[in-house]
């Protein structure tokens, strides 16, 4: 409000309006929505690592600590990687998508957790349900197939078909029954197609 102003006429009175822009208010069942939505987003991202046991086709035995869509891999044996030890590296377990099918892996890894993967060093996971297999990423479980646990998504591709054809012959040891079969699933042509004397997918 302004001061009366000196005329020689009637005094004016003047007046100033301030307009604050309003909040519109959340209405209850708002209010309480968004805070169940914050609540939940927070459980998420706290969510605690899902432990799976896992088996591979030489009835080898791992347990699998999975979160996101990592797993990390503790054997119940000790891992056997055919290649020649790398300096400072340590015998371990990696979990490993081809294409169709998921395997465990016996590697060499170094202080820097770099492996290299050779297939014929890796071998399919069995599986009875589909707790039985390592969550694919987004989802809250795996998929178990015919007894293996697979990507549904993925296509049938050699390697798929050398690990089917390593189903079987023992955990690595680079044996000429390892080589061969595994040499034969890899050429399965295109479309892949998996030798008879094979694990069928």
């Amino acid at each position: 409000m302004r001061p009366p102003v000196a005329s020689n006429g009637p005094v004016i009175l003047w007046y100033s309006l301030q307009v604050l822009p309003l909040r519109p208010a959340l209405s209850p069942r708002w209010a309480k929505a968004a805070a169940a939505f914050a609540f939940l987003a927070g459980l998420a991202s706290c969510e605690k690592p899902r432990i799976v046991a896992l088996t591979d086709t030489e009835q080898r035995r791992f347990d699998a600590t999975c979160k996101d869509g990592d797993c990390s891999l503790e054997g119940h044996a000790k891992a056997s990687p055919t290649r020649p030890k790398p300096d400072g590296a340590e015998a371990a377990f990696v979990l490993r998508r081809a294409s169709r099918f998921f395997s465990v892996c016996d590697v060499w890894k170094s202080g820097s957790d770099s492996v290299a993967i050779h297939s014929i060093d890796c071998r399919l996971l069995e599986c009875q349900t589909d707790a039985d297999c390592p969550p694919i990423r987004g989802l809250p479980r795996g998929s178990c197939t015919n007894h293996l646990c697979i990507e549904p998504s993925g296509d049938l591709t050699a390697e798929d078909a050398g690990l089917l054809c390593l189903a079987g012959t023992g955990t690595p040891a680079n044996t000429t029954q390892q080589i061969e079969r595994f040499a034969m699933g890899s050429n399965c042509g295109v479309p892949c197609r998996v030798p008879s004397v094979c694990r069928q997918p």
